[in-house]
Order: structure tokens, then sequence, then C-alpha cells
């Protein structure tokens, strides 16, 4: 699997957005992380985001955190987020993204998620690298770190997966 790819490695940093709860389950996470971005950008709420990143990166991540709920794996936090060390008010959460390895991928919008596809179930298992989660085909997840997307400038997106060496 030839996918275009980098390997890099991030300390901890804080984010700062605007979070849903969803699940794996029957599919809801697919239908309502892309209505919860609907709702950020038609409410303007992606401008005033995007006005209180002040740190290296500036676009928008897309986070996936797994294992919110210790009874059920399927459900999942989903953040629309800056990279900021801004206060956080009325309607933003934070989180602090763990210092880890990750494989980052390239793509655009129209490709995430086949690019993501391809990079855990082709990619990964022939790589040096083995993820740190798993679950992605039952969707119940057993996760090391979030999974994350970067919307960059100019439409570039990122899809980044943390990974440790075999």
């Amino acid at each position: 699997m030839d996918l275009p790819f980098r390997i890099e490695k991030r300390n901890s940093f804080r984010v700062i957005g605007y979070s849903i709860q969803t699940t794996n389950q029957k599919g809801e996470g697919r239908k309502a992380i892309p209505l919860h971005w609907t709702h950020i950008k038609e409410d303007g709420l992606e401008k005033q985001l995007i006005e209180t990143a002040n740190q290296e990166f500036h676009g928008l991540f897309g986070i996936n955190i797994y294992n919110t709920d210790p009874k059920d794996s399927r459900k999942f936090e989903y953040l629309v987020a800056v990279p900021s060390n801004s206060d956080i008010y009325d309607g933003l959460s934070e989180y602090t993204v763990p210092a880890r390895t990750w494989a980052v991928f390239p793509c655009t919008q129209e490709t995430i998620g086949k690019t993501e596809a391809q990079a855990i179930t082709k990619w990964l298992p022939k790589s040096k690298y083995r993820p740190l989660n798993k679950g992605y085909i039952t969707g119940r997840m057993k996760s090391g770190a979030p999974d994350i997307e970067c919307y960059g400038k100019d439409g570039q997106v990122e899809v980044w997966i943390a990974v440790k060496e075999k």
C-alpha cells in the first residue's frame, strides 16, 4: 500500500472547540459529525473559533476522543477544535491531545474517509507500525489516543493516526 505519509512525533498540545457526544452504534456518528460541522459553519462559529487559535497549526481539527463512556466502548466525543491556550468561553470544551507518534496521511475532504480506511486496513498491517487504537471494524474502540483530521489552508487535509513501532 503506497499511500503518501509521514511519521511525526508531537508533544502534547491543548485544543479548544465545540464537542458532541455520539456513538458508532448503527452509524450514528457518521450522521452526527457532518451535522455538527454544518451547525458550526452556519452559526458562524468556525470563524470565531479560528480567531482563538494561537498556536502552531492554523486551521481546524476534527478529533475523535474514544472511550468516553466506561460502559459502552462505542460511544465517543467528537471535537471541532483549534490549538489554543486561550480561555474557554460559553459552549467551548478543552482537550489536551497527548504526546504521540502519528502516521500522517495527506488527502482531500472528498477522500478523507477512504484515506483513513486504507491507512487502517491496508497500510498499517504491512508497515512497521501498529495503531494505538483497536476496534475500527466493530466500532468497539480500545483507545490509546484520539484519531485526528486536520483541515488546513487551501483545502489541505490530513488524517493523523497514533502509532507505535512493532
